[in-house]
Order: structure tokens, then sequence, then C-alpha cells
């Protein structure tokens, strides 16, 4: 099964992830979303595609990196319809779970047989299996249930570290990150 990711409407509708705005830029934010999807990808079989606008970008973009492919929306077109084309396009519309909350795409891609998934419920899914793979050790793994929040396991942004050097190095003098 193919998972299609909604990108700014998932990171928004988690308190977690989006209250992060206030502290760090939304590459910040994009970059600790990815890795957070790279961390579960490794724990899951399925292709996962993430999808965000990509007004400023300057053109369509297609990264894979490590194992998630990202796609930026082309000039003219937001992520909703990128999303829709992914799902339209697709020999295999059934096989397809897109992570959204967007009421307009949700009704699109219901048409085609594709599955829909709410963000809270995938972002539970995600947490559950990064905890897992990063609690695992020597084969065994200890199941964490979820309810730690998912920067215990990814740790601080670039931002943040920032910020923090900075506070401590007022204190110290010393602005080693060491």
């Amino acid at each position: 099964m193919d998972i299609i990711v909604d990108a700014y409407n998932v990171i928004f509708k988690i308190p977690e992830l989006g209250d992060s705005t206030k502290k760090c830029d939304i590459e910040d934010l994009r970059e600790r979303f990815l890795l957070v999807l790279k961390q579960y990808k490794a724990e899951r079989k399925h292709k996962l595609i993430v999808v965000f606008d990509g007004k400023g970008f300057g053109s369509s973009n297609v990264v894979k990196d490590s194992g998630v492919d990202v796609i930026f929306s082309r000039p003219g077109l937001d992520a909703d319809e990128e999303i829709k084309r992914l799902v339209s396009n697709s020999k295999h519309p059934r096989e397809i779970a897109v992570v959204t909350s967007d009421r307009d795409i949700i009704h699109f891609v219901k048409k085609y047989g594709s599955k829909v998934m709410e963000p809270l419920e995938f972002y539970g899914d995600v947490v559950k299996k990064t905890a897992q793979q990063a609690s695992s050790g020597g084969g065994n793994k200890k199941v964490v249930d979820g309810s730690e929040p998912i920067s215990k396991y990814i740790g601080p942004s670039r931002t943040e570290a920032q910020y923090w050097l900075k506070v401590f190095s007022e204190k110290t003098g010393d602005l080693s990150d060491d």
C-alpha cells in the first residue's frame, strides 16, 4: 500500500509539530517532520510519498530520501492538486491511503476507492513505530505506547539547539556544542 501524506495539513493538525512554528522556521519544521517520517519508513514496508506546497520553490521537485518520496507542488498547483493527480493517475488507487483532514481531498480520493487516514491516527502510528525503533536493542523491541512526544526520540531542532547553546554560553561564556 502507498501512503500519500498531505504534509502541511498533517503538520498543523498535530499540536506538537504545528506549535513548534513559534520556535523555528518552516524549513526547520519541514526537516524535522521528514526526519520523523524517515524513521517511520524504516519500520514500514509501504511506499511513503510526502507532498508539500511548492510555492516559492521554483519548479516541481521530487526528492527520494531514505525511502521517502518528497514532492513539492508545481508552479500554479498546490499540494491538494498534486495529491489528486497522484491518485487519479494511479493504476491501483484502491491500494493508496491518503493522510489528510482536507474535506475536498477526502471526497476526491474516496471516488477512486482510496483509503483516508486522519492525521492524528497516522501520527499515533508514526509515534508508536518510531518509539519502538528508538527503544529497540539487540533484536528485542520494547513496545512504547506512544504517549511520549516524538521530540523525545528525534531531539531538538537546529533552531532550538542554537537557542539553548546561546542561553548556556551566556552563563558559562563558552559557545562550544560538544
